[in-house]
């Protein structure tokens, strides 16, 4: 019984990379991290991922849910939901099934939200990938009318 309740605390955690540190390899975590530092690697996590506004990675990301405020040079694949506040500026693929942008914050890349997150062949499941950007356009339109 110690056991189980020993993995349960263990998978409640929290991983950080604080400013000022730079750390180079991959992270698979179970739990949820945040990095405000410099990541060259990629990050894997079944947890919320969050990148600080001193944070930037250089690497691709898998995860539940994702913040990003700081700096992001790779591919974005988080399951549920991703959100780019104001201070983010974004450059790679994303995949996710919900998307927040903030007005300020900067993407460059291709945005794939069918199939709750998945893809058939990378590109929206079988529709070109201008007609995926020009439907998150629409979307971004339609919110910030509301």
């Amino acid at each position: 019984m110690g056991k189980s309740q020993e993995v349960e605390a263990i998978s409640n955690g929290f991983n950080r990379i604080c400013a000022g540190t730079t750390f180079t390899g991959n992270i698979l975590a179970s739990s949820d991290i945040r990095i405000d530092g410099v990541l060259e690697g990629n990050v894997t996590t079944k947890g919320k991922f969050v990148v600080g506004e001193t944070g930037h990675i250089k690497g691709d990301v898998i995860c539940k849910n994702a913040d990003i405020l700081g700096k992001v040079n790779g591919k974005i694949n988080a399951s549920e939901s991703l959100a780019f506040k104001a201070t983010a500026k974004v450059t790679g693929d994303i995949i996710t099934e919900q998307i927040l942008i903030e007005v300020g914050a900067k993407f460059v890349g291709y945005c794939n939200m069918a199939n709750n997150g998945s893809s058939n062949n990378g590109n929206g499941g079988g529709s070109s990938k201008g007609k995926d950007r020009d439907a998150v356009s629409a979307s971004l339109n339609a919110n910030h009318q509301k």
